[in-house]
């Protein structure tokens, strides 16, 4: 490589000048290929000339000079032809002398440096690896149990261990037919477009953590999981009722990892136990 122009963490803009291979010898095969093909149409339009000149001579010119002529104009023309398609060859491979950002994004790694001999075979070897962080996408891995519940378009929320007090959420754009087999499990790689970064940046090959919207309902009552208590079937909630604890019983809707919907026995406003370990100490002393 001749000349590198970028450093890792720089911007690029698509179509800017990454860097530069020695174009020492693409240049004078494209030099010399120029002056063949001058020389060629140089030979061509002679051609062209005699033949228009022996067909204007008198009936009693040999009939085989003159087809001779029209066979030299052929190749000449042929042989133009092929001069001006290897000329186009080589002016592409020097254009290749020149690599250009095909996408705009920041240079996350540089794996070919100044001075390094670059040789390409069936393989293009890689320069800079450069990533959109404008444009990222999570990858989540779902269990074959839950993947029936999942669908494209469907709406989700996650975190970031960088930002674990910032929820950002995403869209289902695709679920990947083939699965992977993660510690003897069954997992399904879903395809997530972020559409609320809330101007946090985000980088690649950060933990996210995924939750699925199953359902939504808007404006209800809910509590934490932990303030829940359950008994003889019937569950119950601890309130505080004037002055006193007490326990109340409650129908329960939709339910996540940490809030469950109360769908009757409690209104919104009420004072409950978050925690219900220290009433339940109480109850046993008494």
């Amino acid at each position: 490589m001749a000349k590198l122009r970028v450093n890792i963490g720089d911007h690029v803009k698509k179509g800017d000048l990454l860097a530069s291979l020695d174009d020492t010898e693409w240049r004078a095969r494209v030099d010399s290929l120029k002056a063949e093909l001058a020389a060629a149409i140089a030979e061509t339009e002679f051609a062209q000339t005699d033949l228009e000149r022996i067909e204007k001579l008198p009936p009693n010119v040999s009939a085989i000079e003159v087809e001779n002529k029209r066979r030299n104009l052929k190749v000449r023309q042929a042989t133009t032809e092929q001069t001006r398609a290897k000329l186009a060859e080589a002016q592409i491979q020097l254009r290749y002398t020149r690599i250009t950002a095909p996408v705009s994004g920041t240079i996350a790694s540089v794996s070919t440096y100044e001075g390094e001999t670059v040789a390409a075979s069936f393989a293009a070897p890689t320069f800079v690896t450069i990533v959109d962080l404008d444009n990222l996408e999570v990858q989540a891995y779902v269990d074959e149990t839950d993947i029936g519940k999942v669908r494209t378009g469907q709406n989700v929320t996650f975190r970031v261990d960088a930002y674990a007090d910032k929820e950002l959420g995403g869209v289902v754009r695709a679920i990947y037919p083939k699965p992977q087999l993660i510690n003897n499990v069954v997992n399904y790689v879903v395809i997530i477009d972020i559409v609320s970064k809330q101007d946090l940046l985000i980088r690649p090959e950060m933990t996210a953590h995924v939750n699925f919207i199953l359902e939504t309902r808007p404006d209800v009552v809910s509590v934490p999981r932990s303030s829940l208590l359950r008994e003889n079937g019937r569950n119950f909630v601890v309130v505080k009722d004037s002055g006193n604890w007490t326990k109340r019983p409650v129908k329960i809707g939709l339910n996540t990892a940490q809030k469950i919907e109360i769908v009757s026995g409690l209104k919104a406003g009420e004072l409950i136990a978050a925690d219900t370990q220290p009433w339940k100490d109480a109850q046993k002393v008494k």
